[in-house]
C-alpha cells in the first residue's frame, strides 16, 4: 500500500505538535495499518503528553483489530517489534504466523514464549533456515518442552548436518550467514530434476512414478519440493517418514484447503501431521477438516476430543457407533449424544 502524505511527514520530518497530538489520539483519517505505525512512533515523542496519548490510543485498540493488522503482509517492522514485546499470546501468535515477519523479531519471541508459541515458531521451516538464531533462542528458553527441543535437534540434523556446531549456544560468533545456507539448498536442488512432466497419466502409475522419483532425493531436497512442488508431490511427501519433510508440506504457500481436508482423513500420515492440522485455527475453520480428523483413528485423542464438540448431531451419532476409532473418543461421543438427547439416554 502506498504511504499517505501524513505518514511520510512522520517518517521523514517532524510535524507540528497539534498534528502529532491529533494523530496520538487516533483522530487522523488514515488507514489503520498506517495509524498503528504512527502511534508506535509517537510513543517515543519528546512531548510527554503526546507520548502518553499515543500509548493510551494503542492500549485501547481492540485485540482482534490489532491481530488483523499484524497478520497483514504489509505490517511494518516497527509495529511488529512493538507488539512482540508488549502483546498478549494471541497477538504474538499473529506475529509468528505472518510469513513476512522478520526472523530477528521471531528470535526475540523465541527466548521467552510459552510452549504453544514455541511449537508455532517451529512450523515455518523457511524462516528457521534464514535465521538460525531462532533455534539458539529456542534452546535457551526455560519453557521449551522436551518435544520442542527434540524438534530443534531434528531440524539441526536434517538441515545443517555436520554444521550443527555453528549454531550451538557456545559458538554464536561462528554462525554461518543465513543467505549462504539457503544458497547451498538452492544449489543442491536443480529445478529441472523435480519436473513431473512425462510421467504416466494413469493415477496409480503416476503416483508410483512420483514416489520413485521422490525416494531418490535427499531430505533437504524433499523439503524444498514439499515447499515449492505441486499438489501431487505434496500428496506423496505428506506421508514421508521424515517429520521435517511432512511438516514442510504443511508450510507450502501453495497448499489449498481441500488438500488439508484430504490429509486429515489419511491413516498413513504421522500423528504429528494430524496434530498440527487439528491445532490450526485456520484449517479447523472448515467443517470437513474437523469431521475427517475426528473420524480418523490416527488423530491424537486430545485433538479429537477437543474438536468433537463442533460436530453436527447426525455426525456425532455416527461417531458414537463407530468401532474403528479409539474407545475413549467413541465413549465421549456417546456421552455427548446422551446429553443432547436426554430422552433417548
Amino acid at each position: 500500500m502506498a504511504d499517505t502524505d501524513l505518514l511520510k511527514k512522520f517518517i521523514e520530518g517532524n510535524p507540528p505538535k497539534n498534528i502529532r497530538m491529533a494523530a496520538a489520539r487516533g483522530l487522523m483519517p488514515i488507514p489503520p495499518h498506517q495509524m498503528l505505525q504512527i502511534l508506535v512512533r509517537l510513543r517515543r515523542d519528546p512531548e510527554p503528553d503526546v507520548a502518553a496519548a499515543a500509548a493510551g490510543t494503542l492500549g485501547a485498540w481492540p485485540q482482534k483489530d490489532v491481530v488483523a493488522q499484524l497478520q497483514s503482509p504489509g505490517c511494518s517492522r516497527e509495529v511488529l517489534e512493538h507488539f512482540a514485546v508488549s502483546g498478549t499470546s494471541a497477538i504474538q501468535e499473529a506475529i509468528i504466523l505472518n510469513p513476512e515477519t522478520p526472523g530477528a523479531v521471531v528470535a526475540s519471541l523465541a527466548s521467552a514464549a510459552d510452549p504453544a508459541l514455541l511449537e508455532t515458531i517451529l512450523y515455518n521451516r523457511t524462516r528457521l533456515l534464514e535465521t538460525p538464531e531462532i533455534l539458539r533462542r529456542l534452546k535457551q528458553n526455560p519453557a521449551a518442552t522436551a518435544q520442542v527441543l527434540a524438534a530443534v535437534q531434528e531440524i539441526e540434523s536434517d538441515f545443517f548436518g555436520n554444521k550443527k556446531q555453528e549454531y550451538a549456544v557456545e559458538e554464536i560468533e561462528q554462525q554461518k550467514p543465513a543467505e549462504e545456507s539457503l544458497l547451498e539448498l538452492e544449489e543442491e536442488l536443480p529445478w529441472d530434476e523435480l519436473s513431473l512432466e512425462g510421467l504416466p497419466t494413469d493415477p496409480e502409475q503416476r503416483e508410483a512414478a512420483i514416489l520413485a522419483r521422490v525416494n531418490t532425493l535427499t531430505a533437504p531436497q524433499k523439503i524444498k519440493l514439499a515447499l515449492m512442488g505441486n499438489r501431487e508431490a505434496r500428496a506423496v511427501l505428506i506421508r514421508d517418514t521424515n517429520k521435517e519433510v511432512s511438516r514442510s508440506v504443511l508450510m507450502s504457500p501453495k497448499l489449498a484447503a481441500h488438500e488439508i481436508e484430504s490429509f486429515a482423513s489419511m491413516r498413513n500420515v504421522s500423528e504429528e501431521v494430524l496434530r498440527i492440522i487439528g491445532s490450526s485455527k485456520q484449517w479447523t475453520r472448515h467443517y470437513a477438516t474437523i469431521h475427517n480428523l475426528v473420524k480418523n483413528p490416527k488423530t491424537p485423542p486430545m485433538i479429537s476430543q477437543r474438536l468433537m464438540f463442533r460436530l453436527l448431531p447426525k455426525d456425532l451419532m455416527l461417531l458414537a457407533r463407530d468401532r474403528g476409532i479409539p474407545e475413549a473418543v467413541r465413549r465421549n461421543a456417546e456421552r455427548m449424544v446422551a446429553q443432547k438427547n436426554p430422552h433417548k439416554a
